[in-house]
């Protein structure tokens, strides 16, 4: 399984425990499930940040693919409704901040953020709803339990991380040796029926792999919002986003800055360099634009990129799920677990999943770097050759 937070010996002694407590209730709490029963109403749980929810699009594309008349809804943050928007992929975002998916312990545990009326709101919200089905892929007993509350007759999770008596359908989770996207795809083994009943969560996942869309307005939006700093729609254009929400995950942006002059140098392209919002402005000065869009122009100005340099993080997932090529810095976390799903793209640097290794060289980047954008101008030109045809 691709591990999203720290397995230790401890943890697995406590969910055993839970488990054996929670088992002879089971019958009553999850009766087994029926093929028969129509699902016409879906719940997909990702409450977490924006790479994860991105690595949940090709679930919501295999549901929308064998239910494609039944209600899909997912439980996230605020982020959700924007990055899904024009997706197609769910009909609503139910928007809830889970207190224990905020950034550091201080705010995840901090009781004032767990107010029993908000919880009471929450459940009446999913109940409401009727849910024929629940899927969620975190392995946490907490995920299990907003599941059960939701009433859903059919809930499907692992049988991992606790509360697996609160599912109807506890799948076992697979040996920590393939990618997050699998974890999700192996979650619709239960569901029997379909056109593609019988393949593997992996080839599943190569029909369905992440996917956002951008609007036409967006791109245009994008196009001249370059245009405004010098790049025009004929110009090679490398993004670097030097970011990430853990900051051990963070490759020097000098390191960037780098390889980045020796690519423009190499294939006379323009650089941008991609800021968040209220992030400083960098000392250093070495990109031919600079901004800081919001999460959908972000979207857009990558789709006009030839390349994006990156580390481990959300932009990376996005950019992936755009189609663009890219080469991330995997400082921490394995690419094994949660590397750019598609196979063309590339990662340099191999973490442990939580801690970390070694940092890569620039020069292995770079090496990287210059495969990438050799190939990506190739795809561009067949692409330029094929609409003219």
């Amino acid at each position: 399984m691709a591990q999203t937070w720290r397995v230790t010996s401890a943890r697995r002694v406590a969910f055993r425990m839970i488990d054996a407590a929670g088992s002879p209730f089971r019958r009553f709490l999850s009766p087994p499930p029926s093929d028969s029963s129509p699902i016409r109403n879906i719940l997909v749980l990702e409450p977490w940040f924006i790479g994860d929810l991105v690595l949940a699009t090709p679930i919501l594309r295999a549901l929308r693919d064998k239910y494609p008349d039944a209600r899909i809804s997912l439980l996230g943050k605020p982020h959700a409704a924007d990055l899904l928007e024009g997706s197609e992929l769910v009909d609503e975002v139910i928007v809830f901040d889970l207190p224990w998916t905020a950034i550091g312990a201080s705010r995840k545990y901090d009781p004032r953020r767990y107010v029993p009326s908000q919880w009471k709101s929450l459940a009446e919200e999913l109940r409401k709803r009727h849910f024929d089905l629940t899927i969620d892929a975190r392995m946490d007993l907490r995920s299990n339990v907003i599941a059960f509350v939701s009433g859903a007759p059919r809930r499907i999770g692992f049988r991992f991380g606790g509360g697996a008596f609160l599912l109807t359908d506890a799948v076992t989770a697979r040996p920590d040796d393939h990618h997050r996207v699998i974890d999700w795809m192996t979650l619709m083994s239960p569901l029997s029926g379909n056109s593609w009943n019988g393949t593997s969560a992996a080839l599943l996942a190569r029909r369905f792999p992440p996917l956002l869309r951008t609007s036409a307005r967006e791109r245009e939006a994008a196009v001249s919002s370059l245009a405004a700093q010098g790049i025009s729609g004929a110009d090679t254009v490398i993004a670097i986003h030097g970011g990430a929400r853990d900051p051990r995950r963070r490759w020097p942006l000098e390191n960037f800055a780098e390889v980045a002059r020796i690519l423009a140098n190499r294939f006379d392209a323009k650089i941008v360099l991609i800021l968040e919002p209220g992030a400083p402005e960098p000392a250093l000065k070495f990109a031919d634009a600079t901004v800081r869009p919001t999460l959908r122009e972000l979207m857009a100005i990558l789709e006009r990129c030839d390349l994006f340099l990156c580390n481990d993080s959300g932009p990376m997932h996005m950019a992936d799920a755009l189609d663009v090529t890219v080469v991330a810095v995997f400082l921490t976390g394995n690419p094994v677990w949660h590397r750019p799903f598609r196979d063309y793209q590339k990662v340099v640097g191999s973490g442990t999943g939580h801690d970390f290794v070694e940092a890569p060289t620039t020069a292995a980047v770079l090496a990287a770097a210059d495969e990438q954008l050799r190939f990506s101008m190739s795809r561009r030109k067949h692409a330029r050759t094929g609409a003219s045809n």
